[in-house]
Order: structure tokens, then C-alpha cells, then sequence
């Protein structure tokens, strides 16, 4: 399968660069040579400088029934256009990025008229995120996963945490919880139960989220519900964001330096407070009552001002920061230097478009920490080729862990003896380099008849626990 990618902007180029990572074909497309020749330069794909909404260069590339097109220009209706163009030469699935709200709620003709098989929002996304973490005051990431009855929640932990100083094994017995990685010095590190977690770590711990919840009250973390909001920029971002918290009880004052983009979120959010300021101002945030702020949520067009910016809301008072990074190599710094939580619109894409290109048996997806691990739910097939298998007779290696199992309504944290059935939804935890192989161990659909089970496992580059 190739994948077809139109547009290399800060999205395009992370869905290649994670793309061609896991080592699919990768074509990418763009008319800036700049920007092509930073492509061909860095990553391991075909770059093209082209048109991709126009059929030439579609047809030169001899398009086939198993190709995905990816259309993520800055142009809504040009991702609609090369969709169609693609389709109509017969590619396989087209997905395009459509970000404007107007589009996705007044549409005259549906998907299946601009030949669009899925539709992609990276701040629509990015909004639901940062919601989430808004509904759920301890985290700095979270993801859901079987449906909602499994949760991934980032946790600090502070010098004064009960958690520092103790094992991966002792956390466990708090509450019924796994900690599924630790993020040490901006490294992922996936742990075994002899693990000690330290002071400045960060946690990642799946379970039901009652589990979580009893978790965090036992260690200290109490949930706080918010009910005042600041958020600085105007962009997409904010007005998707200031209608879900809306939706969530949320009051929001929003404050944007241009005056013209003040006026149209002020018309398309009513139920808002619009500031038409400097939101980089400490004068203007104390006049707008910073202190009284459950949560600050910078989202301007720059990295550095959304870390700074975040940093100083806390000093003034606000509770819980947020800041939008979109350069994965900041998300450690940020960490580092006491941001609460981030966000990255492009890797929530990326995450979104690898679980609609891997397809099968991928129900979700979740990259952590610039894209360094992810957290990956396996539907199990009955023809799959672990299905009756122990996980220790996987022999996986430290880099791979299978956090839980869900079974029907059960929800298991599973041991090494622990059977993998037809149905069950695995939720399982690698380090990028993994992800190859633990696709293919999971996504077989061979059968253990003749030993093929055992022949495939070979081919695999897993080593045994130490």
C-alpha cells in the first residue's frame, strides 16, 4: 500500500515523517520547492514537487486501487478537490483535512459527493483534547480507549508526591491501576514492577476511570472541577474549544489582539466573554482576573509565548496551564520547566490518520511524548494468530507491554499467565521502533496450525524478558 500525501505543512510532514517510520511507501506532494527539498532531505520518502489537486501529477504517479490519498493543504477546498481527483482515478481511500467550521456543519453535498471517505479536524481534535484534560484537572494527557471503558492519564510527581520513592509493583497497589510508562529527562521509558518512580517523573497509568479516580485521591491528586477558563489567541482552536467547555458548564473569557477576529468570535460565541487585547500583557491578564481562573489555556502561533505564557498565568494565580506546542522537540522543555500539560496539533493527527490508514484490526491510537511511544488498541480476531497464547509465552520484549485487557464488561490488568482470547480488545504500549513488529504480531490473522504461528514469531525482532 502507498500513501499519497498532498500538502507539507506541519501536519503533512509529521503524517510522512510517521509514516515512512513505520516504513510504508510514502509519496509526498507540494508546489513550494523549499518545502519539498526539506522533505527529500530529511525523511525517507518520495517527494514531488507538484500540484496534488490537479489529476497530472496523480496520473503520472500511476494511482492504484490500494493507495490512500492524504489531502492537508492549507486549503479546505482543495483537499476536497484532490480527493476527487484521486477518486476518479481510482485510488483506494481519500482522506482530507477539513477545518473549517462552516464546511462541517453547512455543507451542500455530503462526503460521499466530494469523494471524501474521511474527514480529518486537527483543531477540532486538539480542542476535544485539551477539553479532556479540562474535565479531569490531575492529568497532562489523557486517552480513551474501548470505547471509554479504559483511560490513559498522564500524572506528575512532584518531591512532596507520596508516589516518589516507590516501586512501578507498590504503585499498583494503591488501586487497581497499571503504570504503563515513565517520562524521565523528556525519555519514555516503559517499566517493570521494580521500577522507582522519582520525584520530576511523569506516570502514565491505565485503568477504568473509577480506578483512576480512586488512584489520584489516594496520592494526593485531588480532581478539581473547573469553572472558570482563560484562553489566549483567536485561532480555530479557541472557538472549538470555547464551545465544548461551554457545553461543559465552562465560563470562558477569550482574549485575541486582532480586532476583526474579535468580532467574529464574539458573533459565533455568544456565550463567551471576547477581550480584544495583548493576552501577553501582565497588566491586561490581573485586570481580567488571572487569580480567579481554575485554568489558562495559551493557544497563539507561537510555541515559545504558549510555554512562557502558561508558566506566567500560574505565577499570577490561574490553576492548571496548557499550552499548545507544535514542535514535538519542545515538549520535553516545556515538561521540564513545569508546564502542566501540552498539547500538538500535528501529532493528534498523526495519531488520528495512522489508526484510519493501519485500519484492521487498530481501533485506536495514542502517541505520547512527540511521538516517542504509543499506546495502541488491538481488536483480536478469532482467526488471529495469538488467540488461546499466554502473554508470557509472547516472550515480549521491555520496550512492549500490554497494559489491559478488555473482555466483554471486564476490564483485566493481565499477567504473564493471563490467556489472550478471540474478541478481546488489547491495549498495549511500545516504543516506536516496536511498532512494526508488534503490528504484525497482532494483526496476523494466521492461524497455529503447522507450527505458522511459531514461524512468523521468528521473523519478529523480540527478545525475551531479562
Amino acid at each position: 500500500m502507498r500513501v499519497i500525501v498532498v500538502g507539507a505543512g506541519k501536519v503533512g510532514y509529521q503524517i510522512a515523517e510517521t509514516l515512512a517510520e513505520e516504513n510504508y511507501d510514502v509519496v509526498v506532494l507540494d508546489r513550494n520547492p523549499e518545502v519539498i527539498s526539506k522533505v527529500s532531505d530529511n525523511l525517507d520518502v518520495l517527494a514531488i514537487r507538484a500540484n496534488g489537486l490537479l489529476k497530472p501529477p496523480l496520473m503520472e504517479l500511476g494511482i492504484r486501487s490500494d493507495d490512500v490519498l492524504i489531502a492537508v493543504t492549507d486549503s479546505d477546498e482543495g483537499n476536497m478537490i484532490a480527493c476527487l481527483s484521486a477518486r476518479n482515478l481510482g485510488v483506494g481511500r481519500t482522506i482530507a483535512r477539513i477545518r473549517n467550521p462552516e464546511f462541517s456543519k453547512d455543507l451542500a453535498v455530503s462526503k460521499a459527493d466530494v469523494a471524501v471517505d474521511y474527514v480529518i479536524n486537527p483543531e477540532k481534535s486538539t480542542a476535544y483534547e485539551i477539553s479532556s484534560l479540562l474535565t479531569f484537572s490531575p492529568a497532562g494527557q489523557m486517552g480513551d480507549f474501548a470505547g471509554g471503558r479504559v483511560q490513559m492519564v498522564q500524572l506528575p510527581v512532584k518531591p512532596d508526591s507520596k508516589l516518589s520513592g516507590i516501586t512501578v509493583q507498590q504503585c499498583g497497589q494503591i488501586a487497581h491501576i497499571l503504570v504503563a510508562a515513565i517520562s524521565r529527562g523528556g525519555r519514555i521509558i516503559i517499566p517493570r514492577g521494580s521500577d522507582v518512580i522519582e520525584a520530576g517523573d511523569d506516570i502514565f497509568i491505565t485503568a477504568k476511570r473509577s480506578e483512576i479516580t480512586s488512584f489520584c485521591a489516594a496520592v494526593g491528586l485531588i480532581p478539581k472541577r473547573f469553572r472558570h477558563v482563560m484562553i489566549v489567541g483567536g485561532s480555530r482552536i479557541s472557538y472549538y474549544l470555547a464551545e465544548n467547555l461551554y457545553h461543559h458548564g465552562m465560563s470562558v473569557k477569550l482574549i485575541e489582539n486582532d480586532q476583526q477576529r474579535c468580532q467574529i468570535l464574539s458573533e459565533l460565541l455568544p456565550h463567551a466573554l471576547v477581550i480584544c487585547g495583548d493576552g501577553t500583557d501582565p497588566r491586561l491578564l490581573k485586570a481580567e482576573n488571572i487569580a480567579g481562573m481554575d485554568a489558562f489555556v495559551a493557544l497563539t502561533g507561537r510555541d515559545e509565548d504558549n510555554i512562557l505564557l502558561s508558566l506566567l498565568a500560574k505565577q499570577l494565580g490561574a490553576g492548571k496551564g496548557i499550552a499548545k506546542v507544535s514542535r514535538p522537540n519542545y515538549l520535553s522543555l516545556a515538561q521540564a520547566i513545569g508546564v502542566d500539560a501540552t498539547v500538538t496539533p500535528s501529532l493528534i493527527t498523526a495519531g488520528e490518520i495512522l489508526r484510519l490508514v493501519r485500519g484492521g484490526p487498530v481501533m485506536s491510537l495514542f502517541m505520547l511524548l512527540g511521538g516517542q511511544a504509543e499506546i495502541i488498541e488491538f481488536l483480536i480476531r478469532p482467526a488471529s494468530a495469538v488467540v488461546d497464547y499466554q502473554l508470557k509465552q509472547l516472550a515480549l520484549p521491555k520496550e512492549v507491554l500490554i497494559t489491559t485487557i478488555v473482555r466483554d464488561n471486564d476490564v483485566i490488568v493481565p499477567r504473564g499467565d493471563t490467556a489472550i482470547r478471540a474478541n478481546d480488545r488489547l491495549i498495549v504500549i511500545c516504543r516506536m521502533e516496536e511498532v512494526p513488529a508488534v503490528k504484525k504480531l497482532f494483526g496476523s490473522e494466521e492461524r497455529k496450525s503447522g507450527g505458522g504461528f511459531w514461524r512468523r514469531l521468528k521473523g519478529i525482532k523480540f527478545t525475551a524478558h531479562r
